[in-house]
C-alpha cells in the first residue's frame, strides 16, 4: 500500500530530519562517554570495598585463632603448675577443687570458654554443668567436626572448625583447639564462635558497601541530570524547529487542507458541510465547486432515499400480504373445523399487520342472521360474545357488504354514515369489509379494523378480499364435509339395514317357517318332525352367525386387540370359510403404525369390498392387498368375478351397491385420500384405496 504524504509533511519531515540527526549524534556521544566514566568507577569502588572487607576479616579471623590457641596453652600451663604442686592429690578430689575449677574454666572471647576433659573422652569441668562427667566420646558422633578435633586431641593439639546452633537458634561456624596437660590424662580445649572477631570487619564492610553504593548514586544522578539538560535543549530546538516550519507551511497547506478535508466529509456523506477558503484564488473558486455539488447531491439524495423508502415499505407490506394468504392457504388444507380456523385467520391478520380488531360473521343457512364466529381484538378477550346471532343493522357497514356483496373501505369512519359506535371498540378509526362468498353465495364478512385514520390501501383490499375467498373455500369444504359425514352414517345405517333385512330377518322367517312344519307333523311324523327341527336349528345358527358378523362390523375393536394387518388377514380369512372361495392376503413394505381413523377406515372398506365380492361378484378367488409406501398406505381387492360397469342405475339393486361404493369412497376422501373402482363385465373388479400418512402427500 502506497502511503501519501501532504503538502505540511513534505516540508516538516526534512527540516525535522536534520534536527533529529545532529542532536542525536551530539547526544550519543555525550551520554557514552558519561556511561563508560560512570562504569568504570561504580566497578573500581565495589572491587576496591570487597578486597578490604575480605583481607580485614581474614586478618581478624586469624587474630581470633591465635587468641583461642593462646588462651588454651595458658589453662594448660596453669593446670600443669597446679598439679605439680598437687602430685598426690585423688582426681576425684580434684574435680571439686574451686581452685582448679577456676584455673580450668575461663572465658574466651565474647561467648567462648574452656574446658577440662581426660582422654577418655569424660568431661571434668565446663562452663555448662549439664555436660560435666559426660563422656564427649558418645555425644552422638554430631557434628563430624566436633567429634573429629576430640578424637585427634587424645593424641597432642588439635584444632578445627565446626557449626553450632547458638543461644538465639542460628546456626554459626566454632573453633575449637585442644591442648593435652603434660604429665597429666587431661585435655583442655578452648572454642569460641569466630565470626565474633570478624564482627569490626564486616561493619567495615557495610561501611564500605554503604560508601561505593552512595558513590554510584550520586554519579546515576549526576549522568540523569546530564541526560535531562540534553533532553531539554534538544526538546527547546525541536521546539522552535517545529513552531518555524509550522508557521512557514500553515500559510501554504491550510487551504488546500481545508479543501481536502471537505472533500473527504463530503464523501462520507455528509452533504450539509460547506468548504470555508477565502485565499481570493484558484483554491477559493475549487471550493465554491465543491460547496453546489454537494448541495445538489443532497437534494439528488433525499428524493431518492424518500422513493426507496416508500417502495421498501409497500414491498414489505405486499411480502407481508403474500405470506399471509399463504398461510391461510396452508391452514385451509390442514384445518376443516371452523372453529379454529377462524380464529387462527382472525389473529393472523391482526398480528402480521397490527389491525385493531379483526371479525369474521357468517350468515347461518336456516335463519340467515349474521353470527359473529371470530372476535381478534387487541388486548382484551370477551368484550363481545362470539357464537351469538347478531342483529345487525342492514344500512351498517358489515350488514351493507352482506346484502350487497360488495366490499367497502372507509379509512375515516367519522365521515362514515353506516358506521355504527361499539363502545367496546371505541378506539375504531378506519374499516373495510369484504363479502365471504363462493360466486354470487354470500357467506359471511370479513371486517378488520384499525386504531389509526387512513389505515387501508388498494393492497389491504385486495388482500382482505383474498383471504375472504380462500375462507369462503374452507366454509364450503367444511359444510360439505359435515355433509359426507352425515351421507357416511346414513350408508352405514342402510347397509346395517340390508344385512340384517338380507340375513337375520330371511332366517328368522326360515326359523318360524320350521318350527311350524315341524308342529304340524308331530302328530304325523316323527321323523319329518326333527328334520323340521334340524333345520331350524341350522338356521338359527346361521343367523346367529350373521349377527355376530354385523356386530363385527360395526364395531373395529379387533384393532385394539392386534394391528391392523392381522386384522385384515382375519377377516379374509373369516371370508374365505364362510363363502368358500379362495381368498388371500399380502403385505407390502416395511409395516408402520397408522393413525386409528385410517385404520379403522381401510378395515371398513375392505370389509365392504369383501360384502360385495359375495353377494354380487360370482369369484373364485379373491386377493387383498396392503401396501406401506414412504408416505401413504394403499389397500387393494380384487376379484375374477362377473364384473360391472361403475355408475349408478335406476334399478334397486343397482342403487344399493353404489351407496356402498359411495360410502367406501367418502370414508378415503374423509382422510385426504384417493377411492378407484376398475370393473369390466366378465373380467372382475379392482378396488384400489390410497390415504397420505403423512403432510407432504
Amino acid at each position: 500500500m502506497k502511503v501519501g504524504f501532504g503538502v505540511r509533511a513534505k516540508i516538516l519531515i526534512p527540516f525535522l530530519a536534520l534536527s533529529f540527526i545532529s542532536l542525536g549524534v551530539i547526544s550519543s556521544l555525550s551520554f557514552r562517554t558519561i556511561y563508560e566514566i560512570s562504569s568504570l568507577v561504580t566497578k573500581n569502588s565495589i572491587t576496591m570495598g570487597d578486597e578490604v572487607a575480605r583481607q580485614s576479616i581474614a586478618a581478624l579471623e586469624d587474630l581470633g585463632r591465635r587468641l583461642v590457641q593462646r588462651r588454651a596453652v595458658n589453662v594448660a600451663n596453669e593446670i600443669k603448675l597446679f598439679m605439680r604442686y598437687h602430685p598426690n592429690a585423688d582426681i576425684s578430689k580434684l574435680k571439686e577443687d574451686p581452685v582448679l575449677k577456676e584455673i580450668a574454666v575461663q572465658n574466651v572471647g565474647q561467648t567462648g570458654y574452656t574446658m577440662v576433659y581426660d582422654k577418655t573422652g569424660a568431661v571434668y569441668f565446663s562452663k555448662e554443668p549439664e555436660i560435666v562427667g559426660v563422656n564427649l566420646r558418645k555425644v552422638g558422633g554430631e557434628p563430624v567436626y566436633y567429634s573429629s578435633i576430640v578424637e585427634r586431641s587424645f593424641l597432642g593439639e588439635a584444632s578445627g572448625y565446626y557449626d553450632w546452633e547458638d543461644a538465639k537458634g542460628m546456626v554459626r561456624q566454632k573453633y575449637m583447639h585442644c591442648v593435652p596437660v603434660e604429665g597429666t590424662e587431661l585435655v583442655v580445649a578452648a572454642t569460641t564462635y569466630i565470626d565474633e572477631y570478624s564482627a569490626p570487619a564486616e561493619g567495615l564492610e557495610s561501611n564500605i558497601a554503604a560508601t561505593v553504593q552512595a558513590t554510584t548514586q550520586f554519579i546515576d544522578e549526576q549522568v540523569r541530570d546530564a541526560q535531562l539538560i540534553f533532553l531539554a535543549i534538544f526538546g527547546v530546538m525541536l521546539i522552535v524547529a517545529t513552531g518555524v516550519i509550522l508557521l512557514l507551511s500553515r500559510a501554504i497547506t491550510r487551504p488546500i487542507l481545508a479543501l481536502t478535508k471537505g472533500a473527504e466529509v463530503i464523501g462520507k456523506g455528509e452533504l450539509d458541510y460547506n468548504i470555508k477558503v477565502d485565499t481570493g484564488d484558484e483554491i477559493q473558486r475549487l471550493a465554491e465547486q465543491f460547496n453546489t455539488m454537494a448541495k445538489a447531491l443532497k437534494e439528488s439524495y433525499t428524493d431518492l432515499e424518500r422513493k426507496v423508502e416508500d417502495r421498501t415499505k409497500r414491498e414489505r407490506q405486499r411480502a407481508e400480504q403474500l405470506r399471509a394468504i399463504n398461510e391461510v392457504s396452508r391452514k385451509i388444507s390442514s384445518i376443516v373445523k371452523l372453529d379454529e380456523l377462524l380464529p387462527y385467520v382472525g389473529n393472523l391478520l391482526r398480528e402480521t399487520f397490527h389491525y385493531y380488531n379483526v371479525n369474521i360473521f357468517l350468515l347461518e343457512p336456516s335463519s340467515g342472521a349474521l353470527t359473529l364466529k371470530a372476535l381478534c381484538l387487541s388486548g382484551q378477550k370477551g368484550v363481545i360474545p362470539v357464537g351469538v346471532p347478531l342483529e345487525v343493522d342492514e344500512g351498517s357497514l358489515v350488514g351493507w357488504v352482506a346484502q350487497t356483496g360488495e366490499p367497502i373501505l372507509a379509512n375515516d369512519v367519522s365521515e362514515e354514515p353506516r358506521f355504527r359506535v361499539v363502545e367496546a371498540l371505541k378506539d375504531t378509526k378506519s374499516e373495510l369489509a369484504v363479502p365471504v362468498r363462493i360466486g354470487n353465495k354470500v357467506l359471511g364478512v370479513l371486517d378488520i379494523e384499525s386504531a389509526e385514520v387512513d389505515a387501508f390501501s388498494e393492497s389491504d383490499l385486495f388482500t382482505a378480499q383474498t383471504l375472504a375467498d380462500q375462507l369462503a373455500v374452507a366454509i364450503d369444504n367444511a359444510r360439505l364435509y359435515e355433509e359426507t359425514r352425515q351421507i357416511a352414517v346414513m350408508e352405514e345405517r342402510n347397509r346395517m339395514a340390508r344385512e340384517i333385512h338380507d340375513t337375520l330377518a330371511q332366517g328368522f322367517s326360515g326359523i318360524i317357517l320350521q318350527l311350524e312344519a315341524a308342529e304340524q307333523a308331530l302328530g304325523d311324523d316323527i321323523s319329518a318332525a326333527e328334520r323340521h327341527l334340524n333345520q331350524a336349528r341350522s338356521l338359527a345358527r346361521k343367523s346367529l352367525a350373521e349377527a355376530r358378523r354385523s356386530v363385527w362390523n360395526l364395531r373395529p375393536q379387533a384393532l385394539e386387540q392386534m394391528p391392523l394387518a392381522e386384522a385384515l388377514k382375519q377377516e379374509v380369512d373369516k371370508f374365505s370359510q364362510s363363502s368358500g372361495v379362495t381368498a388371500r392376503f399380502n403385505v407390502f413394505g416395511d409395516r408402520r403404525d397408522l393413525p386409528p381413523e385410517i385404520q379403522s377406515a381401510l378395515l371398513r372398506i375392505c370389509q365392504e369390498s369383501l360384502t360385495n365380492v359375495g353377494k354380487h361378484a360370482k369369484a373364485t378367488e379373491v386377493e387383498v392387498g396392503l401396501a406401506f409406501n414412504e408416505s401413504a398406505v394403499e389397500l387393494t381387492v380384487s376379484d375374477n368375478g362377473a364384473g360391472f360397469k361403475p355408475r349408478v342405475s335406476k334399478g334397486d339393486g343397482d342403487k344399493r351397491g353404489a351407496f356402498g361404493l359411495i360410502g367406501m369412497r367418502e370414508r378415503a376422501r374423509g382422510l385426504g385420500g384417493m377411492f378407484e373402482v376398475q370393473s369390466k363385465r366378465g373380467k372382475g373388479t379392482l378396488v384400489r384405496v390410497v390415504i397420505p400418512t403423512s403432510k407432504e402427500v
